[in-house]
């Protein structure tokens, strides 16, 4: 290829209508045209341009999805040369390959951006089912600002200074906690592109029991993490997305084992890692267990064994885990209750997070 500046920007600045010049020919005839000499062409604005640039033959094709035309590839040559049948059949066809290509991409993005709406709606909705919760949770913090700050202001009246110095600098922590967990359900339910980025697996679990902490304590759940030292390299992913499939799979446990009338409820979050495979988290319930039957439809869309549930938020789960480059699926243990686990790679595994 060779530089034609001159020619180049008189072409970006210009507006072809249908059947004028080459590209108009091309986009009203929706076939390629072949041009020997642009100089002795009368149909061609930028005659003048182009000879004082020294082109000649040119040629173009339509970029056509169905009878649409998409766009129009231009060709130029220093050389006057005769039409080719031949290229332009081969061209005809690499325009229709290309606007396959992009109605691929089209629906390609159009499929991300779905799936990221209803990750998020499903974000929101496992909030709304904790609302009970959050709402105790940022009530607590609210609740001791108010009694500190009634006993900061006895402890003035008294003028006993260090007893509300000390009041004081509780009413400031508790504040600081209830701004936390409100940043935490923020950061949760936002709505934002994905963002992949270098992060602690062990960090975000703990990140997500501190969101779920009151949902697990008001379905008296005990709770115990095994968070292996040995999960050190990080992993290239999006915090949020992975956080959401945490706090699913624990709400669906605490969801499980609340139906139960006897038996203790254990819930069991650890991590590991497999050198084949890279990061293996599990969570482990001691809940009613999985059917045989359900285990091959649990991640389905649409499937679900709640009353009230979308049946969308292991499908959403796995698909998430999927596009980090790792695996989802759950197996029943011998005694009661069920296991969900998902790997991770490690060194920075890069497929496109769920967009």
């Amino acid at each position: 290829s060779k530089e034609v500046p001159e020619f180049e920007s008189a072409s970006r600045e210009r507006t072809f209508l249908a059947g004028v010049g080459l590209p108009g020919k091309v986009w009203l005839s929706r076939k390629p045209r072949y041009i020997s000499d642009l100089v002795r062409e009368a149909n061609f604005q930028r005659t003048p341009v182009a000879a004082r640039e020294r082109l000649h033959a040119a040629f173009g094709f339509p970029i056509l999805l169905g009878g649409e035309v998409l766009g129009v590839i231009e060709f130029f040559s220093r050389e006057i040369r005769q039409p080719d049948q031949e290229l332009l059949a081969t061209l005809a066809t690499i325009g229709s390959q290309i606007g396959q290509f992009i109605e691929r991409k089209r629906a390609e993005e159009a499929l991300l951006r779905a799936q990221s709406e209803l990750a998020h709606v499903t974000r929101v909705a496992t909030l709304g089912e904790m609302t009970a919760s959050i709402a105790h949770e940022i009530n607590q913090p609210l609740s001791a600002i108010v009694n500190n700050a009634n006993a900061c202001l006895r402890w003035l009246t008294a003028d006993n200074i260090e007893e509300a110095r000390q009041s004081a600098e509780r009413i400031r922590a508790d504040a600081r906690r209830a701004g936390e967990i409100i940043n935490r359900i923020r950061s949760f339910a936002k709505k934002a592109s994905p963002q992949k980025d270098w992060m602690d697996i062990n960090h975000t679990i703990r990140d997500v029991i501190a969101l779920a902490r009151s949902e697990v304590q008001r379905n008296r759940v005990a709770l115990e993490t095994q968070l292996s030292d040995a999960v050190q390299p990080l992993i290239f992913a999006d915090r949020i997305q992975l956080q959401q499939v945490i706090l699913n799979l624990i709400i669906n446990a605490v969801e499980a084992m609340s139906e139960m009338s006897g038996g203790p409820r254990q819930l069991l979050i650890r991590t590991d890692t497999d050198e084949s495979r890279g990061i293996v988290v599990a969570v482990h319930d001691s809940g009613p267990g999985l059917k045989p039957e359900d285990l091959h439809r649990l991640f389905t869309p649409f499937y679900t064994t709640k009353p009230q549930g979308m049946g969308m938020g292991l499908a959403i789960c796995r698909s998430i885990i999927e596009a980090h480059g790792g695996h989802l699926w759950a197996t029943p243990t011998d005694d009661r209750g069920a296991t969900f686990q998902f790997t991770l790679p490690t060194g920075g595994g890069r497929a496109a997070a769920v967009e």
